[in-house]
C-alpha cells in the first residue's frame, strides 16, 4: 500500500435508526477524509456512494460480537459469499482501500485448522487488500503465526497489520513496546479507550485505562503514515462531544493546519449538530 499522511477517521455504522450515509455527511462537514465503514453500508449502497466524494474508506469485515458472524462461520457461507460480491462490486465506488479482519473468534471455531483455512480462503477471493487485526482470544505468539499463515496463501493481498491498541492492552502487554519494535508493517492502528477487562470503545478522557498520549506520542515518534481509526460508540449526548474532542486530539498530533480547520469547520456546524443530536437522545 502507498505510503500516505496519516489519515485519521472514525468507524460510521448504523446508529440508534440513523443512516451510514448520514453519518457520513456529518464527518464531511467536520473535515474528516477518511472512515471505516461495515456491512451496514450496503443497507444504503446508493446515498452512501453518492456522498464519499474524495474521502477514503477502510472496510470492517463482519466480527461475532457485532454482527453474530465472521468470515470463518462455515455455515454462513451464503452470506459471506453475498457480501464477498458487494464489496467487490462497490469497493472502488465507495474509496476502500482495505479490508480488516479478525482471525477467528472462539464461538466460530477458533484455532481450528478448518476454520482458518475457510477465512483465508474466503479473504483470497477480496479485490481490496486485506489486513489482519489482533484480538483479545488470542495471544500475539498465535496471532504471528495466523498471520504467517495467511502471508503465504494471500501474498501481496495481505498488506500489514491492523493494530488495535485496546485488544493489545487488554491481554495485559505494553502497546509502546510494540509499536517501537513491530516486526510486521502496522498499516492501520485501531484507537478507543478501555477499561479493565472490557473493551468498551470509549472516547478519550472517560477514565480509561489507555495511555493515550504516550501512544499518540510513540506513533508520531515512529514516523507512522497509515490509518489511525477511533473506533468510538457513544452511549448517551455527552459521549458525542468528547468523540469530536478524541478526534481532534489525534489530528492536532499530526496536523495543527488540519486541527485548525477541524476546530474552525466544528463552530460552524455546531448548530446543525445540535439538531441532529436532539432527533437521536
Amino acid at each position: 500500500m502507498k505510503k500516505q499522511a496519516v489519515a485519521v477517521g472514525l468507524t460510521l455504522d448504523k446508529f440508534k435508526g440513523i443512516k451510514p450515509s448520514i453519518l457520513l455527511k456529518v464527518v464531511k462537514k467536520l473535515g474528516l477524509e477518511f472512515a471505516e465503514l461495515t456491512i451496514s453500508a450496503f443497507d444504503d449502497l446508493p446515498a452512501c456512494k453518492e456522498i464519499i466524494g474524495h474521502m477514503q474508506t477502510g472496510f470492517h469485515l463482519p466480527n461475532l460480537h457485532d454482527t453474530g458472524f465472521d468470515f470463518s462461520c462455515q455455515k454462513m457461507d451464503e452470506k459471506i459469499q453475498k457480501l464477498i460480491r458487494l464489496i467487490n462490486d462497490n469497493y472502488l465506488d465507495l474509496k476502500i482501500q482495505y479490508c480488516v479482519a479478525h482471525p477467528p473468534e472462539s464461538n466460530s471455531g477458533s484455532k481450528n485448522k478448518y476454520s482458518i483455512a475457510y477465512l483465508i480462503n474466503n479473504l483470497n477471493q477480496l479485490k481490496p487488500p486485506v489486513i489482519i487485526e489482533n484480538i483479545q482470544g488470542w495471544t500475539m505468539g498465535e496471532f504471528h503465526q495466523f498471520f504467517s499463515i495467511a502471508q503465504s496463501i494471500l501474498g501481496n493481498k495481505l498488506t500489514g497489520l491492523c493494530f488495535d491498541v485496546p485488544h493489545f492492552i487488554l491481554i495485559g502487554k505494553d502497546p509502546i513496546d510494540f509499536l517501537l519494535h513491530a516486526d510486521s508493517e502496522i498499516t492501520c492502528i485501531h484507537l478507543s479507550d478501555c477499561q479493565d477487562g472490557f473493551d468498551a470503545h470509549m472516547p478519550f478522557g472517560k477514565g480509561g485505562c489507555l495511555p493515550v498520549d504516550a501512544v499518540l506520542k510513540t506513533i508520531k515518534k515512529i514516523d507512522f503514515h497509515g490509518f489511525i481509526n477511533l473506533e468510538l460508540l457513544p452511549r448517551n449526548r455527552q459521549d458525542v462531544p468528547l468523540i469530536i474532542k478524541s478526534y481532534l486530539k489525534v489530528i492536532k498530533t499530526f496536523s495543527k493546519k488540519k486541527y485548525f480547520v477541524s476546530f474552525v469547520r466544528l463552530l460552524l456546524f455546531q448548530s446543525q449538530l445540535h439538531r441532529m443530536l436532539n432527533q437521536v437522545f
